[in-house]
């Protein structure tokens, strides 16, 4: 079995470094990180979710190479070879070893590295696992036979691999020989197995070790380059901080420079004006004493003092004679701005006389106009109250009348409807054995009450009215009392024709 099949190597990333100089800064990844390949391997870096293969062209600064979080080597050789062995029962004590060489080629390594594919064998021993049979063709032969069984595998397993191929993501795998191992020839074969594992074990540790003397080179040689960039920022800092410092220092001395040449500039002038301040509390505003201070000085001769003096004070007559004439133009001219000023304040006080004048007449105008919207308004109002109340008079009367029409018709109708009422108790015999004043009882039931009950009725009291009436008429029409001897003959019938009778009028 092939080591390390299909996947070679795999290194897990972290974020990437800065690197370069100041100027040329850039996100990369490290010499280091990049796994070498061989003529017949890929590299495939996972960036999020997608798998991107690189046959070795991509750089460490490359966007794949910086944002990738994994990367893996895959081998990409043709018909690697695979064995893979699974025991099959005998109808002995010994067990048969079944032995098939499957030869692997790698078709997508993205699919391999996504979800992977890191032992092939055990993937095989799965596939010869569930082909259906294949476990149980030794068991009716012995050891000797092997040949046999070696025959009815080859055939299961070919006609097995026409319905189904063995499926593994990114691999193609064609068995190509079948062998079945008696126990000792298996015994024989794991000696040959382990010799060649442990030269394999010594080449790979001995490849792990060239590999692991190549990646220290590397190292090695990325420290001195550090080392080497180090020293050159270190003397470029140096070269700075020396030409910093110097100029601080000529900047320090040209500023001392500066301050002591300014300190004997600012003591100079300081004792200049010492000496004008002097000058100026000796002589102060004395132009007399000024001539003389530059007559003494030499700065003036005699005859140009003397000269000076005379036109000085010809000045001061001049000056003087100015002065009385502006004084006297000043109040002259303040006179004149007083007498402006009282006409100006009596003409105001004139307009606010007629002003205030004025305004009482428009208020009295004003407050006279309302007196007399406001009478007009009150007669108005009280004609308006005037008309309505005798509108409400005559509408009260008129409703009067119209209510005492309709109660006397009400009352019309009632008399009727009780004379009918009455013929109708005379025509069905209910008052004969009453005693009963027949003048009073008509008089009352054509009886119509007076004015007085219309209006009464028409105020909301007609059902007084009516009780009364209906009380009247049952005292007139009531019937004896079954004490009461009514006729000699009671066995004639009448009570029951009497009682239909009350029935009826109920209805």
């Amino acid at each position: 079995m092939a080591q390390r099949y299909p996947l070679v190597e795999q290194r897990e990333y972290g974020l990437a470094q800065q690197r370069g100089g100041w100027l040329r800064k850039r996100t990369s990844r490290g010499d280091g990180e990049l796994p070498p390949l061989a003529a017949h391997q890929v590299r495939v870096f996972r960036v999020g979710e997608e798998y991107v293969e690189d046959h070795g062209r991509l750089r460490p600064d490359d966007g794949v190479v910086v944002a990738a979080s994994s990367v893996t080597v895959v081998d990409r050789r043709a018909s690697v070879p695979v064995v893979v062995e699974m025991r099959i029962p005998s109808a002995e004590v010994g067990d048969f070893t079944l032995r098939t060489t499957f030869h692997c080629t790698v078709t997508d390594a993205r699919a391999v590295v996504r979800d992977g594919v890191t032992d092939v064998e055990a993937l095989l021993f799965g596939y010869l696992r569930g082909i259906p049979g294949l476990a149980e063709e030794g068991g009716d032969l012995r050891i000797v036979d092997s040949a046999t069984v070696r025959r009815r595998v080859d055939a299961r397993l070919a006609a097995y691999l026409d319905m189904r191929p063995p499926v593994v993501s990114g691999l193609k795998a064609v068995p190509s020989a079948v062998d079945v191992l008696t126990p000792e020839e298996l015994a024989a074969h794991l000696k040959e197995v382990e010799e060649a594992r442990l030269a394999r074990e010594k080449e790979r540790l001995r490849d792990e070790m060239e590999q692991e003397r190549v990646r220290a080179e590397a190292d090695k040689e990325r420290l001195r380059e550090e080392i080497r960039r180090e020293e050159a920022l270190m003397k470029e800092l140096n070269r700075q901080e020396r030409e910093r410092m110097r100029t601080t220092y000529e900047r320090t001395d040209s500023a001392e420079g500066q301050e002591h040449a300014l300190g004997l500039e600012a003591q100079r002038n300081g004792f200049v004006r010492n000496q004008i301040t002097e000058d100026l509390r000796v002589i102060g505003n004395d132009p007399i004493a000024a001539d003389f201070y530059a007559n003494r000085s030499g700065d003036l001769t005699a005859g140009a003092f003397a000269e000076r003096r005379r036109e000085d004070e010809s000045g001061r007559l001049e000056r003087e004679d100015a002065l009385h004439k502006l004084e006297q133009e000043y109040l002259e001219r303040r006179a004149t701005l007083e007498r402006e000023d009282q006409e100006r304040r009596a003409a105001l006080d004139r307009d606010e006389r007629r002003y205030r004048l004025d305004r009482g007449d428009r208020i009295r105008e004003l407050t006279r106009q309302d007196r007399n919207e406001e009478a007009a308004a009150k007669r108005e109002e009280q004609a308006r109250s005037r008309a309505e109340a005798r509108e409400d008079r005559l509408r009260e009367r008129l409703e009067g009348r119209q209510d005492a029409q309709l109660l006397r018709e009400e009352q019309r109708k009632w008399a009727e409807r009780r004379i009918d009422l009455g013929k109708h108790l005379v025509n069905r015999g209910l008052v004969d054995n009453a005693a009963v004043d027949m003048g009073a009882f008509i008089n009352s039931v054509s009886e119509i009450p007076p004015y007085g009950s219309a209006q009464a009725l028409g105020q909301g009291r007609d059902e007084e009215v009516q009780k009364a009436s209906a009380e009247r008429l049952d005292k007139q029409t009531r019937r004896p009392a079954p004490t009461d001897v009514v006729d000699g003959d009671g066995d004639d019938g009448d009570d029951s024709d009497i009682g239909v009778s009350e029935a009826n009028l109920g209805d």
